[in-house]
């Protein structure tokens, strides 16, 4: 039920719209769907597309910057291996020195073959040898041999130990003066340690073997092992530019010895990047770039923008001729509602003319059809509905004229029996006013003067007829005797007041009282006449209504009142409170031949 309730009033709204503003709106609403449809999968592909393409492009060109940029440490271990197998160093390093001038021989000898080295490799930063045969003997600033407990407190010493050579990164700042070395060990014929020689290069020596490296710079481009440590910053980037270092890669902790390539795309701190991680080399090192993911796309961006852009102007195009078509389509509709309104208010001379299409030709056909149709029908009813109703009248009019005649005649026989005076002369001459005034030329309305007139007859012969006394009173308004009404219908009220209120002794009178008054509009209705006639009888039996009328009078009067005047018309009757019956009769003020004329050709019922 609730959702039902919901409904209704969309339903209403639908109902309240134009049938052109519902199709643009639909059409609108259908071609936005399917612009929003085609462009979010075509972008989305497009940029899936794009976003691979592009991340295998960077990736071969990061393996091709591994594969060269690496090249300075083959140079470095040449360096360190000639070193180590020099016979010179050797022998100084073979035996323990004789005396302390031996050994401090022995060492400037290697000190001067190390300053040498380190002259012919100018990209080499520094060059020392760690061994303790020399520490008897003080150390000068121009030597290049130091004693082993100088590495005692480095991080990497504990590996050298374990194996004959490490790469070692010094790497605490972005600076350009951070090193980045290699440790070797340096055995004597008999596989004996005697000592350890460290070759170091600064990071900017180091980059500078990747400044022809044909790699795309933007984003943050890091060395790192496969352990995931940091060896060197190769292009600083966003990253490091804002004070930060590399966001946590989880996949350089989960796979510190994976020999492959990838990349993936990561989430740090609310913004998306697309991290490349190359092909270790030959030392265990590899390249690692992080690029935020709208660089990477901002061309993708750009174009979708165009797309959307070209797409909505399409729709705006599409919306504006569909636009003219709906128009076109719907003007013979509307031009066909007008017609049917001016169809509502009685213009039956409309005719539809549409060859739009066939659809609407026939729709034309139809209405015209119809209209034709209703004229014809309306004509007929109308002419039906005219004799039908004269033929009742008539028919009604012969039932009460004969009936009134025959009593009239029959109490004018029994009056000349027992009177030979003026009271027969008298009866006769109401007696032809009557019938006068109840022919009227085959009039079906009278005015009220001539009405009163008629109703006043009939009581003058009641009164010299019966044996009992009637009194009748008018108390009629002088604006009202001037308007039209239907014919006979007040004879027959007071006649069926003689006959069922009659008082039940001779001595009793009589009385009626006939009233009449203007009657204001109501509910659209024109003025009207109501005119009120009591007695002072028995009054109705309880429960009576007008279905329970047995005689003639006043269903005759009311029937002809509604056939005349309408439904909103007729008699009313009820019980007076001080005795007797009160019948009210309503009727249209009809004041002029015009109006009279105008009532007449109209059907009112």
């Amino acid at each position: 039920m609730r959702n039902r309730l919901r409904l209704l009033p969309l339903h209403g709204v639908w109902q309240r719209s134009k049938l052109s503003t519902l199709m643009i709106a639909c059409f609108f609403t259908l071609n936005l769907l399917f612009l929003l449809t085609i462009a979010i999968l075509a972008y989305r592909s497009f940029s899936d597309v794009t976003f691979t393409e592009i991340s295998r492009a960077r990736l071969a060109l990061l393996n091709e910057s591994t594969h060269r940029g690496f090249d300075f440490m083959t140079n470095m271990t040449r360096t360190a291996y000639s070193v180590v197998s020099n016979k010179e160093v050797q022998e100084r390093l073979e035996e323990a020195p004789a005396s302390k001038y031996d050994a401090l021989t022995r060492r400037r000898e290697i000190s001067a073959l190390l300053h040498h080295t380190l002259v012919v490799n100018n990209e080499i930063s520094s060059i020392e040898i760690y061994s303790d045969l020399f520490n008897d003997v003080p150390y000068s600033g121009m030597d290049l041999v130091y004693p082993t407990s100088r590495l005692a407190d480095q991080h990497w010493f504990a590996r050298l130990k374990l194996a004959d050579a490490v790469w070692i990164s010094e790497l605490e700042s972005a600076s350009s003066d951070a090193l980045i070395g290699y440790a070797q060990h340096m055995f004597d014929s008999q596989g004996r340690t005697v000592g350890y020689l460290v070759i170091r290069m600064s990071q900017q020596d180091v980059l500078k073997h990747f400044a022809d490296v044909p790699m795309a710079m933007d984003g943050q481009v890091v060395i790192t092992d496969t352990a995931g440590r940091m060896i060197a910053t190769v292009n600083a980037g966003p990253q490091s530019e804002s004070g930060k270092g590399l966001p946590d890669l989880p996949w350089l902790h989960e796979h510190p010895a994976d020999a492959y390539d990838g990349y993936e795309v990561i989430r740090q701190e609310g913004q998306s990047y697309l991290a490349l991680y190359s092909k270790p080399s030959s030392v265990q090192w590899r390249l690692v770039q992080l690029i935020p993911t709208q660089v990477l796309l901002a061309s993708t961006y750009k174009a979708g923008w165009m797309v959307m852009g070209l797409g909505l102007l399409i729709l705006l195009v599409s919306v504006l001729l569909t636009y003219l078509f709906v128009s076109n389509m719907i003007r013979p509709l509307r031009k066909l509602m007008l017609d049917m309104r001016r169809l509502e208010r009685g213009d039956f001379s409309v005719r539809a003319a549409s060859r739009f299409t066939e659809e609407y030709a026939q729709l034309s056909y139809s209405f015209n059809h119809m209209v034709s149709r209703l004229q014809e029908l309306i004509e007929h009813v109308h002419i039906e509905s005219k004799a039908k109703r004269d033929a009742q009248t008539s028919l009604l009019e012969a039932q009460i004229k004969p009936h009134f005649l025959y009593n009239t005649l029959d109490m004018i026989h029994w009056r000349a029996l027992d009177y030979n005076a003026k009271d027969i002369s008298f009866m006769i001459t109401q007696l032809g006013k009557l019938l006068r005034i109840g022919l009227s030329g085959g009039k079906i309305f009278i005015r009220l003067r001539d009405e009163l007139e008629h109703a006043r007859c009939y009581v003058r012969i009641q009164q010299e007829r019966l044996p009992f006394s009637i009194t009748y009173t008018e108390q009629i308004d002088p604006q009202l005797k001037g308007c039209y009404i239907p014919k006979i219908i007040l004879q027959p009220l007071i006649e069926n007041a003689v006959l069922h209120a009659r008082p039940q002794q001779q001595q009793q009178e009589l009385r009626i009282e006939l009233t009449a008054r203007p009657l204001a509009p109501a509910h659209g209705q024109r003025p009207g006449i109501e005119l009120l006639l009591c007695d002072n009888g028995q009054g109705l039996k309880e429960g009576w209504s007008m279905e329970q009328a047995t005689g003639i009078g006043i269903r005759n009067v009311h029937q002809r009142i509604g056939l005349y005047c309408g439904a909103h018309y007729g008699l009313q009757l009820a019980n007076r409170e001080q005795g007797g019956v009160m019948v009210t009769i309503r009727l249209p003020a009809i004041e002029t031949e015009e109006q009279l004329q105008q009532w007449l050709e109209v059907d009112n019922r």
